[in-house]
């Protein structure tokens, strides 16, 4: 199990970037802005990864604690004094003071260490595993930025086109090639484009401050967003992806999940192990002038018995982590075949419509186009060609969007990117 472990960190840390990490701060960053430089910024501002620090000092603080050995007591006792008759006074008193401790038997010391170790290890595999979980919602959130980008462009070409068709329709109409009906649907239409223009600007922005709330900035301080959603991954066979999630901190951390469990059950069988009470101290008899030692030893009967219910639920316990590690990893062997074979088709389908349909449709809008002016063909056919090239080209956009936010599913799971990333870094740096 712990060669596995140490399997699975090499495995994530084995892309190590040379460079410091930037301290870039939101007030700072260039108007324009980068997935890489998202990524640093909320790594370093978000508060969801903060908080684990604190978890960590406290874990830390938890294992002074566990390494702890029993107090030592010191007692003073006093017998015979202030009584009546013969004890009245304190002439006949008796005077004792003692050290006291305890023997913790069956390496219960061992077994609390070994405990907050457990601890310590699953937490810093839960912010490493939290890391990538931020930052492939980031990602998502950065393409779908980019994609309301792509869609504000072809809304604006979509007005640019509906304002040409409009000059147009109106020099044919001067002309009495046409009636003043085409006209009128293509101003409408013109005027239909700048209200979808109008709302991809306002989805743009609202993109724009859900990106920046993850560093807890501003959208005013981004004016552009670097990247473009055409450059999409390559295909690969689910087979691969689910290996690389077999070997990533995902699975790690459910490991772990275990492994704390387990050193919860040695600790509650190490309390099958008696603790030994003893006591050594001096006693002075006042009477006759004396001093004599004094020294006790106790300890709990059957404590092996009295332990077998905290033993039994401890084994339980980890047999239900065992159990909830299995149904999680085929939760999410599930959602990895689902978020490949979609990214696989989207990768195909954008190709395919970037080869065959996109070419045909500009062909068809150009002959339209010119059979509109020439007259061999209608207002309507020239539109309809036109609105499906723009239907063509959304489709593009949404295709691409949903390829790159199912990649970044894939990533979140399998913690590889196929590149230095700032979440590997990340790791390495807080180990």
């Amino acid at each position: 199990m712990n060669s596995f472990i140490s399997h699975a960190r090499r495995r994530m840390c084995t892309v190590i970037v040379s460079s410091v990490l930037l301290f870039i701060s939101p007030t700072a960053i260039s108007k324009t802005i980068t997935l890489e430089q998202a990524a640093r910024l909320t790594l370093r501002q978000h508060p969801d990864l903060q908080r684990y620090q604190s978890l960590l000092t406290a874990t830390e603080a938890d294992r002074t604690l566990a390494n702890l050995t029993p107090a030592y007591h010191v007692g003073v006792e006093a017998e015979n004094l202030l009584g009546s008759g013969d004890a009245s006074g304190i002439s006949d008193a008796e005077l004792t003071v003692s050290l006291s401790s305890v023997f913790e038997m069956g390496g219960k010391l061992d077994a609390r260490v070994s405990l907050v170790d457990a601890n310590l290890s699953l937490l810093q595999s839960e912010r490493y595993v939290a890391s990538l979980k931020l930052l492939s919602e980031l990602t998502r959130h950065y393409v779908k930025t980019l994609a309301a980008k792509e869609r504000l462009t072809l809304a604006e070409t979509s007005v640019s086109l509906a304002d040409e068709a409009l000059s147009i329709v109106k020099q044919r109409v001067e002309k009495g090639a046409t009636n003043k009906a085409e006209f009128l649907r293509a101003r409408a239409a013109l005027n239909q484009a700048k209200v979808d223009k109008a709302s991809a600007e306002t989805s743009l922005a609202i993109a724009k401050q859900s990106l920046a709330l993850f560093w807890q900035g501003d959208a005013e301080a981004i004016d552009k967003v670097s990247g473009s959603l055409s450059t999409l991954p390559a295909k690969r066979q689910y087979s691969a992806v689910y290996q690389q999630f077999l070997e990533s901190a995902n699975v790690e951390r459910l490991t772990q999940a275990i492994s704390v469990k387990e050193a919860e059950q040695k600790l509650v069988e190490s309390n099958a192990s008696a603790d030994i009470s003893w006591r050594i101290g001096v006693r002075r008899s006042q009477a006759v002038q004396d001093t004599s030692v004094v020294a006790a030893v106790s300890m709990p009967l059957f404590a092996e018995q009295r332990n077998q219910g905290a033993t039994q639920a401890a084994l339980a316990k980890k047999e239900a982590a065992v159990i909830a590690r299995d149904s999680q990893i085929l939760e999410i062997k599930a959602l990895l075949f689902k978020a490949q074979q979609y990214l696989n088709f989207t990768i195909d389908a954008v190709k395919h419509i970037n080869d065959t349909v996109l070419p045909d449709l500009e062909t068809a809008t150009t002959l339209a186009l010119e059979g509109y002016q020439r007259g061999a063909y209608s207002y309507q056919d020239w539109i309809a060609s036109r609105d499906a090239l723009i239907r063509a080209r959304a489709k593009v956009i949404e295709l691409s969007e949903s390829a790159l936010v199912n990649q970044s599913l894939v990533e979140q799971w399998t913690g590889v990117s196929g590149q230095a990333s700032p979440t590997q870094e990340f790791r390495n740096n807080h180990e």
